[in-house]
């Protein structure tokens, strides 16, 4: 299976960009350049495995999706629990949409329980 960089690239950026980092704030985080960042979501250089984890981690989401780009995961193969299915789908989102998705569940959260 060959692996489509500059779609590796379009999600990393759209992550990066959703979660109002720079490509500077991201190489720290991931410990690598600036210049790696920009050549890696512009499609041209490919991503060692550690590399490929420390920028996954850093954009709090996986492996899986930035090669991929599978928004759902199958629960039983790729997730032990609810909880990291739950987390996955979240960290895909900026800090104001996370709140508004903490406030939607503490509103439905006592309904459940009846």
């Amino acid at each position: 299976m060959k692996l489509d960089r500059k779609a590796i690239g379009k999600r990393i950026k759209e992550l990066r960009k959703q979660q109002n980092l720079t490509q500077e704030q991201l190489a720290e985080l991931a410990d690598i350049s600036t210049h790696y960042v920009y050549e890696i979501e512009a499609g041209l250089k490919t991503m060692s495995c550690p590399i490929l984890a420390a920028v996954a981690c850093s954009l709090h989401t996986s492996a899986d999706y930035l090669l991929f780009g599978s928004a759902s995961y199958d629960l039983e193969a790729d997730s032990p629990s609810r909880h990291d299915q739950l987390e996955h789908l979240v960290s895909m989102l900026s800090a104001p949409q996370r709140n508004q998705v903490a406030h939607i569940i503490s509103v439905i959260v006592p309904y459940l329980k009846e």
